[in-house]
């Protein structure tokens, strides 16, 4: 496999293994994530792409039976060493999951929630320009200006998405990992995310997991094809999608495994 170290690289795994008890579930992953990117992680269920982007901001570190080892550095610094704070990482590092989880608050509280936490805002004007630029960002500032105190469950789901990416974003991560983030939408709100992912590059590394490969091709500049745990080929999204170097890659891309 070529060297696919990046000068600009964000995010830096080496031999990368993650055990659930007895059960091996990635395999000796060495990856370089760039800067301002959409990578994706392509790959069967259960290949070991959610777990691996699992790693990058240590939520596996809530399952007792998980152990991760190798290194993961991020801007060159090991995001598992004891040092580290798990709930800062996170905050650099933000997550937006399968379905969309607003909490039981009103759209304003939903964004304000992380930069209250972490102390962002000075006071009431600060949280509320952070709050709309959070919004503005997510494409959901003109439909919910209006309604800033409703509750965020009162959404449709492609809204409820687009807050939680609103309120991943508020905390002024650097890096966003999104779990099969349009799985649970229509292809209409699909559509609108995926626009959004493509503006959100400009301002942070994004990571994507996805069962769907044309979403990989349609948003990703990276791909990564992820099979029974081992990282088969990373590379150009192009290239993985036409000219793939592993078998294994051609045939799940021809869907001949799956």
């Amino acid at each position: 496999m070529k060297d696919t170290h990046m000068q600009n690289s964000k995010i830096s795994a080496k031999g990368v293994q993650v055990y659930y008890g007895d059960n091996h579930a990635i395999k000796d992953v060495d990856v370089e994530i760039a800067d301002k990117t959409v990578t994706a992680f392509i790959g069967p269920s259960g290949c070991g792409k959610s777990t691996f982007l699992r790693c990058l901001n240590r939520m596996n570190d809530t399952i007792d039976i998980c152990r991760v080892t190798g290194e993961i550095k991020i801007d060159n610094e090991d995001i598992y060493n004891p040092k580290v704070d798990p709930v800062q990482l996170r905050a650099k590092v933000g997550m937006v999951f399968q379905k969309p989880n607003p909490f039981p608050k009103s759209i304003y509280d939903n964004v304000a929630y992380g930069p209250k936490i972490h102390g962002l805002a000075r006071n009431k004007a600060e949280l509320d320009e952070i709050v709309e630029n959070a919004l503005r960002k997510a494409a959901l500032w003109n439909e919910a200006k209006d309604r800033l105190n409703s509750p965020g469950t009162g959404l449709s789901g492609g809204q409820q998405q687009r807050l939680c990416i609103a309120r991943a974003i508020a905390t002024a991560p650097e890096i966003l990992l999104m779990d099969e983030p349009c799985s649970a939408l229509d292809p209409i709100a699909t559509a609108q995310v995926e626009e959004l992912i493509d503006e959100l590059r400009q301002s942070f590394s994004v990571v994507i997991v996805t069962h769907s490969m044309q979403q990989a091709a349609r948003v990703s500049q990276k791909t990564a094809f992820f099979h029974l745990g081992n990282l088969v080929e990373y590379d150009d999204t192009t290239k993985i999608f036409t000219n793939p170097e592993n078998p294994r890659t051609e045939s799940y891309i021809s869907g001949r495994i799956g």
